[in-house]
């Protein structure tokens, strides 16, 4: 994908984005919001197009991401929209690739431990046996409790970045989780349309 300037604006008729839940697409829309519009769903903030766990990660990111910057999300909304549900490898797939990339950005230890807890969910639920089982079957519970917060913990690390490189690190986090999220629909191959590089943030 080529560098996408901040000046970037939404098509007539779509909402803009803005940071949180809106009633209605007039008052403006998170990304998720833009989503079920650009499906053709109820405006709602959880389409059921989009896997919920990809979907929060959106809704993080849209939220975090400045106002100067945000309309460059509007780059993933097709892919978000065309993005299913997955299982539970998916699930630790796309927290793991947030933690990942939140933890490469921001350096140091801060996510240290978050993402050794994620490297050992994605072999539990990938491996055989009675315990990986358990594991798959506990996926509901994963993405409402510990898998949420350490998607909610990462992207409140990149948000105490300098404004320029924290959207920079915010879009390349949802880059990362698009793209774990895609190939476990499409048998490991490559997700077309993904962006090849980070945006680039012009101005």
């Amino acid at each position: 994908m080529t560098g996408v300037g901040s000046s970037s604006l939404p098509p007539d008729g779509i909402p803009e984005l803005r940071p949180g839940a809106h009633l209605v697409p007039e008052d403006g829309a998170c990304l998720m919001e833009y989503v079920s519009v650009l499906a053709g769903a109820p405006f709602d903030d959880r389409p059921r197009c989009t896997d919920p766990t990809l979907a929060g990660v959106a809704r993080l990111v849209n939220d975090a991401c400045s106002d100067a910057r945000r309309p460059l999300l509007t780059a993933f909304a097709p892919l978000l929209a065309a993005a299913p549900r997955v299982d539970a490898d998916g699930t630790a797939a796309i927290v793991r690739a947030v933690v990942l990339t939140a933890s490469g950005a921001v350096g140091g230890t801060a996510l240290r431990r978050r993402l050794r807890r994620v490297e050992g969910r994605c072999a539990r639920v990938s491996g055989d046996g009675p315990a990986a089982a358990m594991a798959r079957r506990l996926d509901p519970l994963y993405r409402r409790g510990a898998g949420r917060r350490h998607l909610e913990a990462s992207i409140a690390a990149l948000h105490a970045l300098p404004e320029r490189r924290r959207d920079a690190a915010l879009i390349a986090t949802l880059t990362a989780a698009l793209a774990a999220a895609v190939p476990a629909q499409t048998g490991g191959r490559t997700a077309v349309g993904l962006p090849e590089r980070p945006l680039v943030l012009d101005g």
